[in-house]
């Protein structure tokens, strides 16, 4: 009786021990693989010194007054879908694709993220345009000064060579911004507040941490600043949600939609205002159309999208989730 009953005690005991070793084989795998995966984007950004000049967003540039108080809002049913920016340096780019996209001016329409990218190549503050990456505030010139065109006119191309297509200049032209505004870090509800009209443009140190951000998309503010800094890297703010009692903000990454939560991850507010680099807080984009407000009660549905590549899309992402599981058993 007692041999038995120590012959299944070991059994459980030895399968205790093979559960505790495929858990953390799995992790250790998905570590690998998170690590092979983002390893080699391009963190650029450059950082440049804070311009005190900057004009600031104010209180008097909001459409109506909504209410901050919810635990949770999020424009990522608003903005233009997650994209993959590939092994060039065009996080600038894709995160203005973003922010630009979720205005009125874009309502219908793709802002073209190589165009952003490229621009502002031409209007940041260093010389030449043989380099990879650039900051927010030259695409941000570049906004003012050229517009931008629409994706079609300059489709992306993991390439620093691509070329825009007849007609893009032209097409620009319609799509100027009046001005940028800098909204201070420390101003939780009038970054709140903002974020109700439309996303805004950052950009932060990135720490090798990110690399490993879990599929919820949160973001462990102690690891990351333990970890080592590899360099700076452009984002979209998209909301905001209360975890734990701590404010995080949530943001739209461009590594595709494998990375963090279908590509989007949340940062504590504390994190965000240490790795924040080249401005006093995020960018806000004055269009020539009022951004109005999303009332922060009523849930947005995701935009209808039917087009052959995202239902070719969708089926690759469920056969992949499939595969993965299948192989991690």
């Amino acid at each position: 009786m007692r041999a038995a009953y120590s012959k299944k005690k070991a059994k459980q005991k030895t399968h205790i021990i093979y559960i505790h070793y495929r858990c953390v084989t799995t992790y250790m795998i998905g570590r690998i693989i998170k690590k092979n995966l983002y390893k080699n984007k391009v963190l650029n950004v450059p950082e440049t010194p804070v311009d005190e000049r900057d004009w600031l967003f104010s209180e008097d540039m909001l459409v109506g007054n909504q209410s901050v108080s919810n635990k949770e809002f999020s424009r990522k049913n608003l903005t233009p879908s997650v994209k993959n920016q590939g092994k060039i340096g065009s996080c600038v780019g894709h995160s203005g694709r973003a922010v630009y996209g979720d205005t009125p001016e874009f309502k219908a329409k793709e802002p073209s993220a190589m165009w952003i990218y490229k621009k502002g190549k031409e209007n940041d503050p260093f010389p030449g345009e043989d380099y990879s990456g650039t900051t927010i505030k030259g695409a941000c010139r570049g906004l003012v000064i050229e517009g931008c065109c629409e994706e079609e006119y300059w489709p992306y191309r993991d390439n620093e060579d691509t070329q825009m297509i007849e007609g893009a200049q032209q097409n620009a032209s319609k799509y100027k911004i009046e001005s940028y505004h800098v909204v201070l870090k420390s101003n939780h509800n009038l970054i709140k507040k903002a974020l109700l009209q439309e996303s805004l443009w950052t950009s932060i140190n990135v720490h090798e941490a990110l690399y490993y951000t879990p599929s919820n998309g949160i973001v462990n503010s102690e690891k990351y600043l333990k970890s080592k800094p590899i360099g700076g890297h452009a984002i979209a703010m998209t909301g905001w949600k209360i975890i734990d009692g701590d404010l995080y903000w949530e943001f739209q990454n461009s590594w595709g939609k494998w990375f963090g939560k279908r590509g989007f991850f949340y940062l504590e507010s504390s994190l965000y205002e240490k790795i924040l680099i080249n401005a006093l807080g995020p960018i806000y984009l004055k269009t020539k159309s009022d951004s109005l407000p999303v009332d922060p009660n009523k849930k947005i549905e995701p935009k209808k999208n039917k087009s052959i590549f995202r239902i070719i899309g969708m089926a690759v992402t469920s056969i992949l989730a499939w595969l993965s599981k299948k192989i991690f058993k």
